[in-house]
């Protein structure tokens, strides 16, 4: 494993492995240089499906990199010996188990913050450590059905099928854990004592729409679903299909708008030039019928170097190898995977994908011995 790099260098986390999103968490920061051991159970966790090549299926668990994995049997007195000496020597703990696990294993917090009171053990849910769900499976659409955000994707009166997970695992679950993570160890580091951090998917979701929050107690964001200025019930924010593909129009400010009704051809349109709602039928199936009549290309050329707030819709293959995002080298290979670079950017620490999806996703014991942790025969 290459050097540790990235502001993190020197915190130490225990990650109990899962799915979802403990390991993205773990994986943000591992890049950022923290040194993470993430323990698995014995055998690992079965594939998702049985047909998948495990050689390429290794190479494709991206969210596993930058740290090693050991397997330990945690129902065993020497794995749980093993890990409690893990635990002793971090600055945190992360773990996406229901309620009660932990403690089954004898590995709850009261026992870790006993012998390590600088500890910040986060731990990643659905619904929460308590009430009335806290026990209760679910999966990322049930939590942000619950919390209010999956409403908010819901179009022409009906509720959204589904959405990916991203604003839930990824977002709710594993950047609040992140920032809980990161900010119970800077207390303790300042002479405050170790804590539990609740870092769920429902509190999380809930926090996510802040902003349309406060628009809507301004009054600004109060229609249906699909029919508010920032969820695309104007012709300036919303999408529209080209003869191939579509493209993503984003010019709610006046100045932006006008340079996208210049470049269209539109700007003496005394409808668009109202500003009005009750305009809004118009102006949107003239876009329509404009964006349709030529290819993606076609209108990603004419908006280039402008403010009019025009960009194609890329799928995530296509945004690989687009000349900003290649720029930028926002993505980058490995093992023949596509996957995105270490986020966010440091100036004078910069983090680094330290050890391949590859190498993680097999045991490696002598990440004990590189905490001062003896192997057990």
């Amino acid at each position: 494993m290459a050097d540790r790099t990235g502001p993190l260098t020197g915190v130490r986390i225990v990650e109990m492995t899962g799915i979802g999103p403990v390991p993205y968490a773990a994986m943000l920061l591992a890049d950022m240089g923290a040194d993470i051991i993430r323990i698995d159970r014995p055998g690992g966790y079965p594939a998702p499906d049985a047909t998948l090549d495990f050689a390429a299926m290794e190479a494709a668990s991206v969210f596993f990199r930058s740290r090693p994995m050991v397997r330990i049997d945690l129902k065993s007195d020497t794995g749980r010996a093993e890990v409690l000496e893990l635990i002793d020597r971090a600055d945190g703990v992360i773990e996406g188990y229901r309620p009660g696990t932990m403690e089954r294993l004898g590995l709850g917090p009261d026992i870790c913050l006993a012998r390590n009171p600088k500890l910040a053990f986060v731990r990643v849910t659905g619904w929460g450590q308590d009430g009335p769900l806290s026990r209760q499976a679910g999966h990322d659409l049930n939590y942000i059905a619950r919390s209010g955000a999956l409403s908010l994707f819901g179009r022409d009166g009906q509720s959204a099928t589904a959405i990916p997970p991203l604003v839930g695992d990824m977002a709710s679950g594993s950047l609040f854990a992140v920032a809980g993570l990161l900010a119970a160890v800077l207390q303790s580091r300042a002479g405050g004592s170790g804590q539990v951090v609740d870092a769920n998917i429902v509190d999380g979701s809930a926090s996510l729409y802040t902003l349309l929050s406060a628009l809507t107690a301004m009054g600004a964001h109060n229609a249906p679903a699909g029919q508010n200025v920032l969820d695309g019930g104007r012709h300036y924010y919303r999408t529209y299909a080209c003869a191939d593909g579509a493209v993503a129009v984003g010019a709610i400010e006046p100045a932006f708008r006008k340079v996208l009704l210049e470049r269209l051809g539109l700007l003496e349109d005394a409808c668009f030039q109202s500003g009005t709602a009750e305009d809004d039928a118009y102006c949107t199936a003239t876009l329509a019928r404009l964006f349709a009549a030529q290819p993606r290309s076609h209108w990603d050329a004419l908006f280039a170097d402008s403010d009019g707030c025009v960009t194609p819709v890329l799928s995530p293959s296509e945004a690989a190898g687009d000349p900003h995002v290649a720029a930028r080298g926002t993505f980058l290979e490995i093992d023949g995977v596509t996957q995105a670079a270490p986020t966010p950017r440091f100036s004078g620490t910069p983090g680094q994908v330290s050890l391949s999806a590859r190498k993680a996703s097999r045991s490696e014991k002598n990440a004990l011995v590189r905490w001062g942790i003896p192997m057990a025969s």
